[in-house]
């Protein structure tokens, strides 16, 4: 459970740096797609339940996911989540405000698993660049439900541990919030502070 992890100062720089610049790179790279200029927000980093991340979403909420498993030195499921309001909005300024709106449920899915594999590849990437290791990343799952559902279709347990990423998505005309969750087992979060402490040892900070 998230009281359960505790990281020094040094720790949680390091995770945010990481974060920091893999959303950076999914920025740079939405924006190339869309044709447009896409700004995401330098992510708020927290250790979450799965309790209480259902209180943030909103339990009676319409929620929009895209999960992709993480195979690597630590293992993890990423679920990118939107309140189903904002991906629609999302997906109209895109692909285009010449959409009509009847379309936008029929082009959601697909629009939206293109930006969930973008972001998790980018910070992936920043993560397995910075780390000097590979991991892998399965295909990315579309789900629309309330978060409970969601949560229970990817077999979040009690003792699950939740690192979440709250990040804001600036298009040109909205600004919509979004989290990125990476749920670990107990072993596996450990495994990623190990992670990060190597990294901090080759950079003479710990």
């Amino acid at each position: 459970m998230a009281n359960k992890v505790s990281l020094s100062a040094m720790q949680e720089d390091m995770l945010k740096e990481l974060f920091n610049l893999g959303v950076g790179k999914a920025a740079a790279s939405l924006s190339e797609i869309v044709k447009q200029e896409i700004l995401l927000s330098v992510p708020k980093v927290s250790f979450q339940t799965a309790a209480a991340l259902i209180d943030m979403l909103g339990i009676e909420k319409k929620i929009v996911s895209i999960a992709q498993d993480i195979g690597g030195p630590f293992q993890a499921r990423s679920i990118l989540l939107f309140h189903e309001d904002n991906s629609l909005v999302v997906v109209k300024q895109m692909l285009g405000e010449h959409i009509p709106e009847e379309l936008l449920p029929e082009l959601q899915e697909e629009a939206l698993t293109e930006i969930g594999n973008v972001v998790l590849n980018a910070c992936i990437g920043a993560i397995s660049k910075t780390m000097n290791k590979t991991f892998c990343v399965d295909i990315p799952s579309f789900q629309q439900a309330g978060p409970e559902q969601i949560f229970s279709s990817n077999n979040l347990r009690d003792d699950n541990v939740i690192l979440l990423l709250e990040i804001d998505l600036t298009l040109k005309q909205s600004d919509i919030s979004g989290y990125l969750a990476f749920i670990f087992s107990p072993d596996a979060v450990l495994n990623l502070q190990d992670e990060v402490n190597e990294m901090l040892k080759r950079l003479g900070a710990a």
